[in-house]
């Protein structure tokens, strides 16, 4: 059987993915550090993720902390390998965890197999009962792309649960569910990799495909066979793994047909097909599929917030097409009028029961014909036109005030994107989610259960649960005539949290000696101008017990000269350089306001 000519260096192969010669070596070291060690608990993480913790695990595999496991059967992160961060205390409740707990605590691990040239991954358990009857388990990984699956099954192999029930209806190839007898998945229609003689070999080699690279060759025709194996096997024989394989010199054939034999030794063998020891390979692949995992997370968290500021952004336009057909209509509001002044000035030569009029219009010096309703008084007929005039004028106004929130909202979800597109941690996309939440993009319940993007080693205070980060974010929402949001807390918790959430340079405003709301205008890094400063002012105003004054009294200043009182209650301030203006709650403007932000009509 022939040597690798040198040892290959991991970077010379593709990034360690999921396949069966990776999981042959993790396989190995699991069998080795875990066979015999008692299973402790089952911990259950976000996305269907689980960790089982044992107790006791032996050998050199002891000084890498291999005795905790992570299964994970997410589509595109599906994956088996050692969990090296402190297992978390609490515990994600599902079926798979709650029956994996009730037949698996205690349980002593027999042995760890994985399926020839499959992503099948198996751990065998043993536990005595209360009357000394020992009873099997496997725990059975599957890790298969959309199809992975984790499913515990008895000595009978009778499912007793599965991380995704498959039932007949979803599957006609079989079922996956508790009560079933477990099948493994049907074998791939590739062919196992073994030695071949020269002439099978140039058949093989003969079969590809014009355009067919090395190692998508051997790839796409080996069982169990991934990228980095095909390149392995390529790099093994001296020949590139892109070189076209109608280009291959015959003793390159012949170095590759010797080179396959010797990978598949180490791969069945449980060796890496780099230069690491079995310990070194997976210890670096579970920090790879660690940092995959962290950047997946991240982009799943990334793609959940543009999903909903391109939801807002459809609604916005929805709202601006139905704003631009009501100043279409409001445009007629002079006509409305125009025909009340001419029939009030014409009144003398018009009589109930007419159903049109012919009188002179004063502006053009021609004839005009007012249609009438035959039923209604030229006087209530009169006043009907000045009424249609009136709502038709309130119709304009309120559009164009409201189009002038909907361009300044439009700013800020660009403003959003581009710090979400620049957003390259779990902080700097928390941010963003916070923005969102001040925003009223995500609502603070959803928050107070903890985002999808939220990471598994974070506390769970700092995840959104209880009084987290955001989850105390809750505020009326107001826009003012410039286009500037404006946020009045909730209450206690609240105002505490939009002061942490606010910038420097947004405005706290509060009205003096009074109880109420804390008031902030988002600035975005642009001047305040005074129309929105009196504005907010009435929204403070309006939350507070001074709802109902006149000239009332409101200090506003930088939130940056805003400082929580140390010892006291959240929403317990001081601050400095503060100025006063009065002012009076209208409550018609703040209604419009209201509307702006997008409360409803």
């Amino acid at each position: 059987m022939p040597e690798f000519p040198q040892p290959i260096e991991y970077d010379a192969l593709p990034k360690a993915v999921m396949d069966y010669a990776t999981l042959a070596v993790i396989g190995r070291v699991a069998r080795e550090s875990l066979v015999g060690a008692r299973l402790r608990r089952v911990v259950g993480l976000e996305n269907g993720e689980i960790i089982m913790a044992f107790d006791r695990f032996t050998g050199e595999e002891q000084k890498a902390g291999f005795g905790s496991w992570l299964f994970c059967a997410d589509a595109r992160l599906y994956r088996v390998h050692p969990w090296v961060d402190p297992v978390p205390d609490k515990s994600i409740s599902s079926h798979l965890v709650d029956v994996c707990n009730h037949h698996l605590s205690g349980a002593t691990v027999g042995d760890v197999t994985v399926t020839r040239f499959e992503r099948i991954i198996s751990f065998r358990f043993t536990r005595r009962d209360y009357t000394g009857e020992e009873t099997g388990y496997r725990f059975i990984a599957e890790l298969m792309g959309k199809h992975s699956n984790l499913v515990l099954v008895d000595s009978s192999d009778i499912i007793l649960a599965s991380h995704k029930p498959v039932h007949s209806y979803q599957s006609r190839v079989r079922e996956v569910r508790a009560g079933k007898e477990y099948h493994p998945p049907p074998a791939q229609q590739r062919i196992e990799p073994r030695e071949f003689s020269p002439d099978e070999w140039r058949d093989f080699l003969n079969a590809a495909k014009p355009g067919d690279l090395v190692d998508e060759h051997l790839r796409r025709t080996f069982l169990g066979m991934s990228l980095g194996w095909a390149t392995a096997v390529a790099l093994s024989a001296g020949v590139s793994p892109d070189k076209l394989v109608s280009e291959l010199a015959p003793e390159e054939g012949e170095k590759l047909r010797s080179a396959l034999p010797a990978t598949l030794e180490k791969v069945l063998a449980g060796d890496p097909l780099t230069s690491e020891t079995p310990v070194e390979y997976v210890r670096r692949v579970t920090s790879d599929f660690a940092e995959r995992a962290e950047d997946f997370t991240i982009d799943k968290a990334r793609a959940e917030i543009t999903r909903i500021i391109d939801r807002r952004r459809r609604k916005l336009r929805s709202l601006e097409e139905g704003l631009r057909k009501d100043l279409d209509k409001a445009a007629k509001a002079d006509e409305y009028k125009k025909k009340a002044d001419l029939l009030v000035a014409n009144l003398h030569s018009v009589a109930t029961g007419m159903s049109q009029v012919e009188v002179d219009d004063w502006e053009t010096d021609e004839k005009v014909v007012l249609t009438l309703d035959p039923y209604l008084s030229p006087q209530l007929q009169a006043e009907r036109w000045y009424e249609r005039y009136r709502k038709l004028k309130r119709t304009r106004r309120v559009a164009q005030e409201r189009m002038l929130s909907v361009d300044a909202e439009e700013e800020e979800l660009k403003e959003l994107e581009l710090k979400l597109a620049a957003a390259a941690s779990f902080d700097e996309i928390d941010d963003v989610r916070e923005q969102c939440v001040l925003h009223g993009l995500i609502a603070p319940e959803k928050e107070a259960r903890g985002g999808r993007g939220a990471r598994r080693d974070q506390p769970a205070v700092d995840r959104g649960v209880g009084l987290g980060r955001h989850a105390a974010i809750s505020a009326h929402r107001y826009r003012s005539n410039d286009g500037f949001l404006i946020l009045a807390g909730t209450g206690d918790q609240a105002n505490h949290a939009l002061r942490r959430a606010s910038n420097a340079e947004d405005m706290w405003l509060h009205v003096r000696d009074v109880p109420g709301a804390h008031v902030y205008i988002i600035s975005h890094g642009r001047s305040i101008p005074d129309t929105t400063l009196k504005e907010a002012a009435m929204v403070a105003a309006w939350h507070s017990k001074a709802r109902e004054g006149s000239n009332v009294p409101v200090d506003y200043t930088r939130a940056k000269y805003v400082d929580p009182i140390p010892g006291d209650r959240p929403g317990k301030v001081r601050f400095r350089r503060e100025r006063t203006l009065r002012v009076t709650p209208d409550e018609e403007r703040i209604e419009m306001m209201r509307l702006m932000a997008g409360g409803e009509d």
